[in-house]
């Protein structure tokens, strides 16, 4: 679920690449994602986890001592998640330090760190308006970022630009112009995992759920696994299983990822 949901988001993953050093695994050590080690701090600071029988559990966040300064759900939200983050970052001011080589003008580091305001003047300066225009679309600023996008010269960031604008489109519910503007995303472009989820959620929403299921389908099986691959899955997962209420969302063999489903919340996006 984390890496489907809160942790397949941009701005989730660049503040934990930013300020956090992530760790993912599981506290079973028999399984693929065991780590001894792991458990072993996390269950000094933590003595409910210990058990054989324990509940998901949720996010910690921790000093290198071992001091939980922190946690959220497992099954939060993305803006729960964010807001947790930020407010760990508060109360731990010596681990919220830049890095060695990280400069207070540097846009991207400003954006990664939520600033977008910011980072959308530094990039616009810069002559980075691809960047400008990310920024831009953080703030729901649709006409700066379509200003900033008309400014991107570069023919190889056509695909970013398309996919971009794509997200406009989303935010509007304008799912006959998310599909058209994405249908031709060629497969060797960066935003083409992207690309297709969404071209996924603009098939479903326009009641073509097959269609949908297929899009995400291909593309979970012939590309590597990344945060897109995750949360198309899950979606993949909420549709094709419906509203079953279960242990799981999904059918054992349902995912296409080969896990047996997704607990807890549904996709957000699939929301009509």
């Amino acid at each position: 679920m984390l890496r489907a949901g809160p942790f397949s988001d941009e701005r989730v993953i660049r503040l934990a690449n930013r300020r956090f050093v992530a760790l993912y695994f599981d506290l079973d050590t028999r399984g693929a994602a065991g780590d001894a080690d792991a458990r072993k701090f996390v269950v000094a600071a933590r003595k409910d986890l210990k058990g054989s029988a324990v509940g998901t559990p949720p996010v910690l966040f921790m000093t290198p001592d071992g001091e939980v300064v922190g946690e959220v759900d497992n099954y939060a939200s993305t803006e729960t998640l964010l807001k947790k983050m930020h407010a760990v970052l508060d109360k731990c001011p010596a681990f919220a330090k830049p890095a060695r080589d990280e400069r207070e003008d540097d846009p991207d580091a400003v954006f990664d760190l939520g600033r977008y305001e910011r980072a959308a003047d530094l990039y616009a300066k810069a002559g980075l308006m691809l960047g400008a225009a990310r920024a831009a679309r953080m703030l729901a600023r649709w006409d700066d970022m379509e200003k900033a996008l008309a400014a991107v010269q570069e023919a190889d960031l056509a695909d970013d630009v398309a996919v971009e604008r794509a997200h406009r489109h989303w935010a509007d519910r304008a799912f006959e112009k998310l599909r058209d503007a994405l249908k031709d995303v060629p497969s060797t472009s960066n935003r083409y995992t992207e690309a297709r989820y969404y071209l996924g959620l603009a098939h479903f929403h326009l009641d073509a759920r097959d269609e949908a299921l297929k899009v995400w389908k291909e593309t979970i099986k012939a590309c590597s696994q990344d945060p897109w691959i995750y949360r198309a899955d899950w979606a993949y997962c909420d549709v094709k299983d419906g509203s079953k209420g279960a242990y799981s969302s999904a059918d054992p063999g349902s995912s296409c990822l080969g896990r047996i489903g997704y607990m807890g919340r549904k996709n957000p996006d699939l929301k009509r």
